[in-house]
């Protein structure tokens, strides 16, 4: 049985790290696609409050 290799993503498919500390709008505005769409899947909750500015 073969083991599968984790290695990290191409840099056109890596984040660029602007995760918001605080929801606000230019927070929003700053996350490439990605980043929402990790935002989405690991803490819908966050996603939703994020969506609303």
């Amino acid at each position: 049985m073969e083991q599968t290799k984790h290695e990290p993503p191409a840099p056109y498919a890596a984040g660029t790290g602007t995760a918001p500390l605080n929801p606000d709008r230019a927070a929003w505005d700053r996350m490439s696609y990605r980043e929402r769409l990790a935002l989405k899947r690991e803490n819908p909750e966050a996603y939703r409050e994020m969506k609303k500015y």
